[in-house]
């Protein structure tokens, strides 16, 4: 009820200004926990419904702070970081709340090259969008995009979720369309009755 008042609220507010209400939803929305300045967490469950090994980085950031430390984690083929070969899921992930989160977006790989060392993080994994490698673990092109890549994703907490949702994301070959792959997202918010 709140957030349906809130909505209308910024309809009458807003009308005409450049990013209208998803804007306003997104600069305002509350990054969780339960005192001033905590973060709660979202979770995101990965799906690789093609027969490739998917190799990407993604993470939270807040878009309006340069020196905003990303919460990272990758997959690839090497032990360091997650694997999700094809046709698997991974587990579910907990991830810290921020303004965007990404999936190899340029505004997510520049804040790791300005605010993490490079022990941190694995470059070979750091690339935009997500590649798809049909090469064994172990080859020098095990991580290289050997079927093709998909484009990078960004949803903004407020307009495309909120805190404390469930985020799910699907790796899919893309018959239909000019790229070999696409990224789709299913939310499931927070309050809903999921199991």
């Amino acid at each position: 009820m709140w957030r349906r008042g809130m909505l209308v609220g910024c309809g009458l507010l807003l009308a005409g200004m450049a990013g209208g209400c998803d804007a306003w939803l997104h600069a305002t929305a509350s990054l969780g926990g339960t005192t001033a300045g905590q973060r709660g967490n979202t979770e995101v469950v990965f799906i690789n419904n093609t027969p490739y090994r998917a190799i990407f980085t993604f993470g939270t950031y807040d878009e309006f702070d340069r020196q905003t430390v990303p919460t990272l984690r990758q997959f690839s083929s090497a032990t360091s970081t997650l694997n999700l070969e094809g046709n698997t899921q991974s587990d579910t992930l907990q991830v810290r709340c921020a303004r965007v989160y990404a999936i190899g977006t340029e505004g997510l790989i520049t804040r790791v090259h300005a605010n993490l060392a490079p022990a941190n993080y694995d470059n070979d994994a750091l690339v935009q969008g997500v590649r798809f490698s049909s090469a064994a673990v172990g080859d020098d092109n095990a991580d290289a995009a050997t079927e093709g890549v998909a484009a990078p994703h960004q949803a903004l907490i407020g307009s495309d979720f909120d805190c404390g949702a469930l985020l799910i994301y699907r790796f899919e070959v893309n018959d239909a369309g000019p790229e070999p792959f696409t990224v789709d997202l299913t939310v499931i918010p927070a309050d809903s009755t999921r199991g």
